[in-house]
């Protein structure tokens, strides 16, 4: 007896049962079905599409209620969610850019540099525009306070995406404007900047009006470099713990910080709460991302220096209250080199 076997491109996958031939001998077929989108791993697929431009997923939903279900989902969102940290180790190497992403087995961060992209200045204002990292970004335009060619503090100069054109914007010119900032957020709308001397200004780009504020209010009472911005509403390492908890909130509507409990605090390295201040915050799917240090970027010593990242997710209960989690602490990055300094974190859309 010969037995045969054969593979058959059948889409019912129906199965053959063996046939008899002449001279007694048997041949048996056997079926497969077509490879089918269900039967490619999610983790796998969802690599895939991330990596096309979100300009191409109104096509690619077109393919099938799968493809349509995968983009619309929570873990593809994260999935095209990359956090981006700017290291510097002055003075002998200007910031590069680095990746947080998970190792292999899942178990843990770690930061890796993005050799494709060139080094930045340090005191550069950065902003994250789907793919392409470019101060706040309103209706499809980024703004530069205090202009961009020609530095003044008596305007803004906006760079329109669309047009790939420069807008320029003037207001009366005040004596305390600063045209250098250490951190600023957009929130609601408004661009928020705060200056060296703690004087802080809120510029409206569709009124096309500013406002500064000086002693006395609360914004620029607690507000410092290690901030962003999570669902409209402005989250800070809050400096000396001054509220009694690491984390704080700024409440727009009522203009006062708010304390953010955070479970599995006290259990963060020292070096979280000793270098707050030199730390950098960041946020991906709605959750902080702290960067801090193992030591201070003004004291060098020969040995290790590490980087921290604090993983911390949040949730909102009856009443407007955040609250907060540790999810995760790892190391993410070591070295030997020189001081380091983390200037900046940003979220770029992949």
């Amino acid at each position: 007896m010969v037995v045969m076997s054969e593979i058959a491109d059948y889409d019912n996958g129906d199965k053959k049962s063996p046939q008899e031939l002449p001279g007694g001998e048997t041949r048996i077929i056997t079926t497969t079905r077509r490879c089918s989108l269900e039967s490619v791993p999610v983790d796998v697929t969802e690599c895939i599409v991330a990596s096309f431009s979100r300009y191409e997923y109104p096509a690619i939903a077109l393919v099938s209620s799968h493809f349509r279900r995968l983009i619309a989902s929570h873990n593809f969102r994260l999935a095209r969610s990359q956090l981006s940290a700017l290291l510097g180790f002055s003075p002998h190497e200007l910031p590069r850019w680095h990746i947080l992403y998970r190792t292999n087995n899942n178990a843990s961060l770690r930061l890796r540099r993005v050799d494709s992209l060139p080094p930045v200045p340090y005191g550069c204002a950065v902003v994250a525009i789907g793919r392409r990292l470019g101060t706040g970004v309103i209706d499809g335009k980024i703004f530069v306070m205090g202009g961009c060619e020609t530095p003044s503090a008596d305007w803004v100069e906006a760079f329109d995406l669309e047009r790939r054109v420069w807008l320029r914007s003037t207001w009366p010119a005040l004596s305390n404007v600063r045209i250098d900032f250490v951190t600023y957020a957009v929130v609601k709308q408004r661009i928020y900047t705060l200056s060296p001397r703690a004087w802080c200004h809120a510029y409206d780009p569709r009124e096309r009006t500013l406002e500064t504020w000086a002693g006395g209010h609360e914004l620029r009472g607690l507000w410092q470099a290690s901030s962003c911005v999570v669902d409209g509403m402005l989250f800070n390492v809050g400096p000396g713990r001054s509220l009694g908890h690491l984390v704080i909130v700024f409440d727009l509507k009522k203009q006062v910080w708010r304390p953010v409990k955070v479970k599995g605090a006290h259990g963060l390295p020292p070096c979280v709460y000793q270098y707050g201040y030199e730390s950098r915050m960041g946020s991906v799917d709605r959750k902080l991302v702290i960067f801090v240090g193992n030591q201070t970027q003004w004291w060098d010593y020969e040995g290790e220096k590490s980087i921290w990242c604090v993983e911390i997710g949040l949730r909102r209960r009856l009443g407007g209250e955040i609250r907060g989690k540790v999810e995760s602490v790892d190391v993410v990055f070591r070295t030997t080199k020189s001081t380091r300094s983390i200037e900046l974190c940003r979220t770029v859309i992949v």
